[in-house]
């Protein structure tokens, strides 16, 4: 960030994530992840799981059923959602509805600093054996 105002935030693609990351090249960073996320109706995230960071979701848009350790619960816009570290997760929205959700993490799931990514879908815990383990 080279001056206190930005107004050109990318917005990059994971899975089926729209995603800015607005703490990113900031002085926090790497203290604290916060994205502004959004998804398209009728899609549906892969199951994952951050080993390391503790999440919380603030859902501002839409609905959505987020599977926390395989289990639904239904959001919509004003529900906020705590995920722990290495519990799995994913997001559906209907095929009405797409929805817009405020991600925080800390410590952020991606350092750019050091390129380490706390991500981990359920495919390749289940090949590593490492599925009931964060």
């Amino acid at each position: 960030m080279a001056s206190r105002k930005d107004n050109d935030i990318e917005t990059e693609l994971h899975d089926v994530f729209h995603v800015k990351q607005i703490t990113r090249d900031t002085p926090i960073e790497e203290m604290v992840g916060a994205d502004l996320v959004t998804m398209e109706p009728g899609v549906c995230s892969k199951p994952h799981r951050h080993n390391r960071s503790e999440t919380v979701l603030y859902f501002t848009e839409g609905k959505a059923t987020v599977h926390v350790n395989f289990k639904p619960i239904d959001v919509v816009a004003g529900d906020r959602l705590l995920v722990h570290k290495g519990e799995f997760h994913s997001v559906d929205t209907p095929a009405d509805s797409g929805c817009a959700f405020l991600s925080v993490q800390t410590p952020p799931i991606l350092s750019k600093a050091t390129g380490f990514r706390d991500f981990e879908t359920h495919e390749d815990a289940v090949a590593a054996g490492t599925e009931d383990k964060a």
